[in-house]
């Protein structure tokens, strides 16, 4: 009988794969091995597109007739850590005991491809099926074990990986080379980096653009004949401000001096709040950029180390939904949280352990449903920092759906005094609801602890007192920096930034630019080319990413081109699209792109970033390698 090989992405899934099979394990150089199976792993990418130089040696000099570069058929290469496991794996393929692989890579687009070049890439023709896996719980894997698929099934998933990559690196490969040669300096271009930067310099260009105007509030304090007092704003038909201090003190006077008002308004409205979605892999870099300061790329780490210690579900989702069938789940999850002392507490709270239809929608999910903890209790004690934080979010999320709605009266009432209006706003809880599991937490959920503005009992035709006005100066505020997070969600709603209403959609069914999975690791890399700065947590462009974005096209700086890409591969996926055609119509692009930069002339301003290799005409002697693949 022969054996069953399984290629997992990474040694510890391996190890929990191997971990649930009913077999004795032996240790080998990079694999495990029993009676009836053999486990191996990848270490992430092991293989990478070729560089130009892979395919003819001139290509390694940076030329415009060399250009544009579009391999007919696209190579793989190893990565620089990859050689010695790449010829464990490719040996194992090879073995004749070995009749059937199984893919065990991470479930999505990713995952689809590094499996696919390393079996292109070993020579492999051995049948295939696929491992799918969510959550690496042992109940989790051996459950798709169970149900392992036809490697076939997602053909049109791996077509889909395959001509992103190989679109990325002609993009990539002749825009940067493009634009570097015609502008004499290192131009690093990339399809979502280079869109992603524009969002920055223009938030940076309308802060500089800017101007401040002041103005005036006009607020007044009350007292009710029951001692009690309350402020209110002034207002009109058509204004709440004042252009000017010498209006704003004319009224101050006018109130003052009349001493008194008459409650003419009380209007109150019961409102609820519901729990907020379920985590998806931006909203939670979002929050834990916001609450501590993490960088995208921390959150994801400590997540993908949650995910592998078992106590989280697979990080790099879009959704924000479960399937039906997930929500089956629930108890063991629950149950599992009320095991550690930090959510014993909230877990006893819980009278109802069915997750509401709202958070379960099967359309919504894709490759993987939304974040949630797994069935295995935690041990903080073990836990690094970032990850207690990231589980903390993720756990406390999902214990906040089985809360009823929080529940709030919000007042409003308005005093005259004489021909002045004014307004007061008011709001008290009635019910903490969901609210709750945020008490006994370091975190406050989106300022959880909801300003207790509570007026006074009030009645229409009720006589107040002035006990005193102020005329308070304030000064129109710019927009603010993107920070890590709200860049995120920048790149996740792009379609707010664009007015072609067909774009817009095309972004929105998207779900912008980049992708859950990829998004961090752009703007680490607009910060790690020098394109982006770190003040303090603000995204500040610097002056060459400025220049940079005066000078690339529309297309390479606007969300349409990845807008476009990302519905035709969709489209793919889904066995609606041809991979041929979409890259013919890169191919056009990108000829016509390097047409643009051949025609332009050195721009002065990038005179100090001119080293002398680019001056004496020796462009991409720096450039030692990767300068392909810039998404």
């Amino acid at each position: 009988m022969k054996k069953t090989l399984i290629l997992a992405e990474k040694p510890s899934v391996a190890r929990d794969i191997a971990k649930v099979l009913p077999d004795r394990f032996v240790s080998r150089s990079g694999y495990v091995e029993s009676d009836q199976y053999v486990v191996t792993w990848a270490i992430g990418h092991l293989l990478t597109l070729a560089e130009p130089e892979d395919y003819n040696r001139d290509l390694k000099k940076w030329k415009i007739e060399h250009l544009p570069i579009m391999p007919g058929t696209f190579k793989l290469r190893p990565g620089g850590h990859a050689e010695e496991q790449l010829r464990v794996i490719k040996k194992l393929l090879k073995r004749s005991d070995v009749g059937v692989v199984v893919n065990g890579c991470d479930a999505g687009r990713e995952g689809e491809l590094i499996f696919r070049w390393i079996y292109a890439w070993s020579g492999c023709r051995k049948p295939v099926r696929r491992l799918w896996l969510s959550e690496t719980t042992p109940r989790s894997v051996r459950q798709a074990m169970e149900n392992l698929r036809p490697g076939s099934d997602y053909d049109f998933l791996a077509a889909a990986a395959q001509v992103r990559a190989q679109a990325d690196w002609v993009v990539g490969i002749n825009a940067t080379r493009a634009f570097t040669i015609a502008q004499k300096t290192l131009l690093s271009i990339g399809r979502v980096q280079t869109p992603t930067l524009a969002l920055v310099v223009a938030r940076e260009q309308e802060i500089r653009a800017f101007t401040a105007r002041d103005y005036w509030e006009l607020w007044t304090t009350f007292r009710t004949d029951a001692g009690e007092t309350y402020q209110g704003k002034w207002f009109s038909a058509d204004q709440d401000t004042f252009d000017n201090r010498e209006d704003a003190e004319r009224i101050k006077a006018e109130v003052d001096a009349t001493g008194a008002g008459v409650v003419t308004s009380v209007e109150s409205q019961d409102v609820n709040e519901s729990a907020p979605n379920l985590y998806n892999l931006t909203d939670l870099q979002k929050d834990a950029n916001r609450l501590y300061g993490l960088s995208a790329e921390d959150t994801l780490a400590a997540a993908q180390n949650l995910y592998e210690a078992h106590l989280i579900t697979y990080p790099r989702t879009e959704s924000r939904h479960l399937t039906e069938s997930l929500g089956a789940t629930v108890d063991e999850r629950i149950a599992a949280l009320g095991a550690v002392h930090e959510y014993a507490g909230i877990v006893r709270q819980v009278r109802s352990k069915e997750i509401p239809a709202r958070y379960l929608d099967d359309a919504r999910v894709d490759d993987h449903h939304a974040l949630i903890p797994t069935d295995v209790p935690p041990n903080p004690a073990v836990l690094g920092e970032n990850e207690v934080h990231v589980y903390d979010l993720v756990a406390r999320r999902f214990l906040a759906t089985f809360f009823p709605d929080a529940r709030f009266r919000e007042t409003t009432a308005i005093t005259e005094v004489g021909e002045h209006n004014f307004k007061s706003k008011g709001r008290i809880e009635l019910q903490r609801g969901w609210r709750v599991v945020y008490d006994d937490g370091d975190v406050e959920e989106q300022e959880a602890a909801v300003a207790h503005r509570e007026l006074p009992d009030m009645a229409e035709d009720q006589e107040v007192l002035v006990v005193g006005s102020k005329a308070a100066h304030k000064k129109t505020q710019p927009p603010r920096r993107y920070t890590e997070g709200t860049l995120l969600g920048a790149m996740e709603n792009a379609g707010r930034f664009v007015d072609d209403r067909e774009l817009k959609r095309r972004l929105r069914a998207v779900g912008g630019i980049g992708t859950a999975a990829t998004r961090a690791a752009i703007i680490t890399r607009l910060i790690k080319v020098g394109y982006l700065s770190l003040r303090g947590k603000q995204l500040v462009p610097t002056a060459k990413a400025e220049i940079l974005i005066s000078l690339v096209p529309e297309l390479l700086r606007s969300p349409e081109l990845t807008a476009r890409w990302e519905e035709t591969l969709h489209a793919i996926e889904n066995r609606r699209g041809s991979p041929k055609r979409f890259m013919d119509g890169i191919i056009r692009e990108v000829q016509a792109l390097v047409q643009q930069a051949e025609s332009q002339e050195p721009a002065p301003e990038l005179e100090p970033f001119r080293t002398d290799w680019a001056r004496k005409k020796r462009p991409g002697k720096p450039v030692k390698k990767h300068a392909s693949g810039m998404r």
